[in-house]
């Protein structure tokens, strides 16, 4: 009887022992729970967390839980459509990114927060089309800040797209001067010059 409870009790700390291993790795080895939550970098950015879609749409700024200036949801669409291109798309995205914050946070200043969207355009005009022209490289070769994706995923509420139309009939009616095209270059407000040295 001895020699039974014995064996009993050996067999049983040693399913104890095999069910504990189980139920800690979830069948996960530990090198791929760590890899799961390294954070995604895109050329220099971190990917922000997902937002919840109620809490993000319910306030007109949405969230921006890095306070880089780009609404989280923004910012991810941005990262993930320019990822496989050269970082300046990136760059000039963000830049666009920003200013379309300042656009809907206060429409009423129309007059000033439109030079941010403009500086934004200049800038991408200068890779686009201008660049070659003064020795820089032609870096980019579509529309970036005037992208139609871009305008839809910033204005995807209705007090957004409220806010857009309010902010564009404020600028009806104004004169808008084109900077020389060597002064473009000026208006990115990032470092260009490490992306100029790259192909």
């Amino acid at each position: 009887m001895l020699k039974q409870n014995n064996l009993f009790r050996g067999v049983t700390l040693l399913l104890l022992v095999l069910l504990s291993g189980c139920s800690q790795s979830d069948g996960y080895s530990t090198s791929e729970v760590a890899s799961k939550e390294e954070p995604i970098v895109i050329h220099g950015y971190t990917l922000p967390p997902e937002p919840d879609p109620v809490i993000n749409n319910s306030t007109l700024l949405g969230i921006d839980s890095n306070n880089n200036g780009v609404r989280d949801d923004v910012e991810i669409w941005i990262l993930k459509k320019y990822k496989d291109k050269h970082p300046i798309y990136t760059e000039i995205a963000m830049q666009a990114g920003r200013a379309w914050q300042k656009v809907l946070e206060d429409p009423s200043k129309a007059r000033e927060t439109t030079k941010l969207m403009e500086a934004a355009q200049f800038c991408s005009f200068y890779f686009e089309f201008d660049a070659i022209k003064y020795g820089d490289t032609l870096l980019i070769d579509e529309s970036i800040v005037t992208n139609r994706m871009f305008e839809k995923t910033v204005t995807n509420t209705q007090e957004r797209k409220d806010a857009y139309w309010e902010y564009d009939r404020l600028l009806s009616g104004g004169v808008y001067v084109l900077p020389k095209k060597s002064q473009e270059k000026s208006y990115c407000d990032f470092n260009v010059t490490k992306f100029t040295k790259m192909k």
